[in-house]
């Protein structure tokens, strides 16, 4: 259930879709409604969105929607077991949940097994500060001591209200087994990839043709049945000087077990020649102004949706971020900001240290004149195209982001 980078091939993508057959994604989602009424669906319902891609993404999300049912369970810490099982015909074991009661909806129900996924082992040792302990005790197999320790804070939670937490359980079937994917607090809102998508879409349709000429292009989609990001570029560029031609674009995400729900980030899409070009990412105290909308999980649908019709502001943001890049002082110290990259991947604690390819791009030395920053560009294009895992390479923008613009990682 990993977030998978979708192969965004020319030749099986029309490159549009009938705004009805996108909006079939949310036909029995909670707030159907309210996208309807704000985008006027029903009087768009029969146009196409032109969106290179959109189609590609539209299949992939479709088949998470439809192959795994995502819902949630409220339940308290004094009915809930977590403990080491072994899979059938395997010699690998799974962490998994017994809830003895819950509530699904309004409903009390009882005896529900689900294998941990995700971080949600985790979230629930975290509670008692026990999470390194018990992680050790499974990895060297004392499983039953770390259960154990879970069974002692289960009857102390039978017995006092400090100890016995309600929580909401994010679960997910999927081939006729149960996840939980996530824990959280009772009053948490959850819109989803398909919510998620549904918008991001719209809301860019609406841009073009409020703009005419404006055309975008999903450059990059990585989706799991909880995550999403899309990445979508206008597809004409400008002359920035020595950072060549720019687009602005637009990082749409959702996490459904994150920080954000719904995210809009604006962001720098570099070109380089016979190529989709790298991403740089602006500091909050860019040039351009309301270069990002987040929607965290306790924003209430209605603050939501009132939200949502600002997502205007953060697009159309090109001649802005030219007129940043301009003022960019690092541009003089190709090499130095080579090294500084190649530092922070080499760290001893670094994401990248074992992908060698990432340390031979910038591991060429370069001169420090101000013609050569073009080669400090392409190292980074090529960064790009590597095919690792996909938040890792988002980290990995976020580094070679700071430190081309400021000189300095943002740590």
């Amino acid at each position: 259930m990993t977030k998978r980078l979708i192969n965004l091939d020319p030749e099986r993508s029309s490159g549009k879709i009938k705004i009805e057959k996108l909006c079939a994604l949310i036909e029995n989602h909670p707030y159907k409604e309210q996208i309807f009424k704000i985008f006027e669906v029903d009087k768009i319902k029969n146009n196409y969105i032109s969106i290179d891609y959109i189609d590609l993404v539209y299949g992939r999300i479709s088949h998470l929607v439809n192959n795994y049912e995502r819902y949630k369970i409220i339940a308290e810490t004094k009915n809930i077991d977590v403990f080491e099982e072994a899979v059938s015909d395997s010699s690998e074991t799974n962490i998994v949940f017994k809830f003895e009661e819950y509530v699904e909806i309004d409903e009390a129900k009882e005896n529900l097994k689900a294998i941990a996924i995700y971080d949600s082992k985790n979230t629930f040792l975290d509670e008692y500060v026990m999470t390194k302990y018990a992680n050790n005790l499974f990895k060297i197999g004392q499983s039953g001591l770390a259960n154990y320790n879970v069974q002692y804070f289960k009857k102390m939670a039978e017995s006092s209200d400090d100890y016995n937490k309600e929580r909401s359980y994010r679960m997910v079937d999927y081939d006729g087994k149960t996840y939980v994917r996530g824990i959280t607090s009772s009053r948490y809102y959850e819109y989803g990839i398909d919510f998620t998508f549904v918008v991001g879409m719209l809301s860019l349709y609406k841009n073009i043709q409020d703009n005419p000429g404006v055309e975008y292009e999903i450059r990059s989609a990585a989706i799991s049945e909880s995550k999403l990001e899309i990445i979508a570029a206008e597809k004409y560029a400008k002359k920035a000087d020595s950072f060549g031609y720019v687009s602005s674009a637009v990082r749409i995400t959702t996490n459904d077990l994150g920080t954000g729900s719904l995210n809009f980030v604006n962001i720098i899409n570099v070109m380089q020649k016979d190529s989709t070009g790298f991403y740089l990412i602006p500091k909050k105290n860019s040039m351009v102004e309301n270069s990002s909308l987040i929607i965290n999980h306790n924003t209430k649908p209605e603050n939501t949706f009132v939200a949502i019709e600002g997502i205007d502001n953060i697009l159309n943001t090109t001649d802005n971020f030219i007129e940043e890049l301009k003022g960019v002082r690092t541009i003089k110290t190709p090499d130095e900001l080579r090294v500084k990259i190649l530092s922070k991947i080499q760290a001893p604690r670094s994401s990248f240290k074992s992908i060698k390819k990432l340390s031979d791009i910038f591991g060429r030395k370069i001169d420090n004149e101000l013609s050569n920053f073009k080669k400090l560009l392409e190292m980074c294009n090529k960064a790009e195209e590597l095919d690792i895992e996909y938040d890792l390479k988002d980290k990995l923008r976020y580094i070679i982001s700071d430190i081309i613009l400021y000189g300095k990682s943002r740590d």
